[in-house]
Order: C-alpha cells, then sequence, then structure tokens
C-alpha cells in the first residue's frame, strides 16, 4: 500500500506522459497523497502562523480545513481536465479517471502556492499557473484519433 502511494507520489513530481497513467491509480494511493499534502500544508502554515491557540487542536481543525479546501481544489482540477480532454480528444474522461490524475497533478503545485502565499501573497497567481501547467501539459500528449478523408 505504502510503495504503490510512494510510487503514485513518485510519478506526480514531474508533468510527463508517465502522469497519465495515474488516473488508474488505486483509491488507497491518491487518498494517502492527499492526506500527505494535508500533513505538508498543515505544518507548513503551523510553523509559519505560530498560533497562539491549543496546538493539538489547532493541528487538528485546521489540518481538517486544509483537507477540505484540497478536496474541492482537486474537484475544480477534474472539471478542468475533463473539459480539455473533451476539447483536444471529443472524448472526456470519466470523473472516475479524472480523480486521481486531478489529484497527482496538483500535490506539488498546492505545495508550492501554500509556499508563495506565505512568501509573498501577490505572488500566489504563480501557484495556480503552475497548477494549471501540472493539469494540462500532459493531456497534449493524450493521442487523438485521426480523421481519414
Amino acid at each position: 500500500m505504502f510503495n504503490t502511494t510512494a510510487q503514485f507520489i513518485r510519478h506526480s513530481l514531474y508533468p510527463s506522459k508517465q502522469a497519465l497513467r495515474l488516473r488508474l491509480a488505486p483509491l488507497h494511493a491518491y487518498m494517502l497523497a492527499s492526506l500527505a499534502v494535508t500533513f505538508v500544508v498543515t505544518f507548513i502554515d503551523f510553523l509559519v502562523l505560530q498560533p497562539a491557540f491549543f496546538w493539538p487542536m489547532w493541528l487538528f481543525l485546521h489540518g481538517f480545513a486544509i483537507f477540505f479546501f484540497y478536496m474541492g481544489l482537486v474537484a475544480v482540477c477534474a472539471l478542468i481536465v475533463q473539459l480539455v480532454t473533451k476539447w483536444r480528444t471529443k472524448k472526456m474522461w470519466a470523473y472516475r479517471q479524472t480523480w486521481p490524475y486531478s489529484v497527482a497533478m496538483s500535490l506539488l503545485p498546492t505545495v508550492i502556492l501554500v509556499l508563495l502565499y506565505h512568501v509573498s501573497p501577490d505572488a500566489s497567481w504563480l501557484g495556480i499557473l503552475l497548477l494549471l501547467v501540472y493539469l494540462i501539459i500532459p493531456l497534449f500528449q493524450v493521442p487523438t484519433k485521426k480523421i481519414r478523408t
């Protein structure tokens, strides 16, 4: 289980044609990867924000909120992936395929987005741009049917 999750994370670090196979990843791989991103982002926020609140409760509540909002981001990314695949191949990927792919392609850009936000909130658009690049660039390597005339 942890081997497939580590492999899932490793293949999602760079947007390549290999990343397209991640759309068929098992449930435990992309959910554990989502939890890993939640823990990393929560830890980064904890270090930067240094809350004056009871820290175990803060970590729990903040981690829950980060996971909730990350799943919302993945849902939006999955819809973008469906639109791009429909536009490119004239056949939309099923949502059960776009969700793991969207999780994979948003792992690193989400962490970078949070870091950029803490360093310079005005530079957050670079993180969003990176997220779109990670999502869309591999989709241009999806084979399309040639129309014969």
